[in-house]
């Protein structure tokens, strides 16, 4: 993966929005990219980082897609490149 750190969606700031720029589907089983598209989550996608796990781990996060509030683990979110929103 060559985006920056900050161009992650596991590293994001919470409670701003971000497009999704890319998603590294090769990363993943094929399962869990259908559960990701299945909740929304695609290239072009906004979204917003509620909150992570706990204090000692990143994992799960919490984000708004649309009207929904979904669940991802941080090893999905480390494959997915995200932009500002203009």
């Amino acid at each position: 993966m060559t985006a920056l750190l900050e161009n992650i969606l596991d590293r994001a700031p919470l409670g701003v929005a971000v497009r999704i720029a890319r998603i590294d589907w090769t990363a993943m089983s094929e399962d869990e990219g259908r559960r990701l598209r299945e909740f929304g989550l695609m290239e072009g996608s906004e979204v917003t980082p509620l909150h992570r796990g706990s204090i000692f781990s990143r994992d799960p996060l919490a984000l708004t897609v649309g009207r929904m509030k979904v669940i991802i683990r941080a090893k999905q979110a480390a494959v997915i490149e995200v932009e500002p929103v203009a």
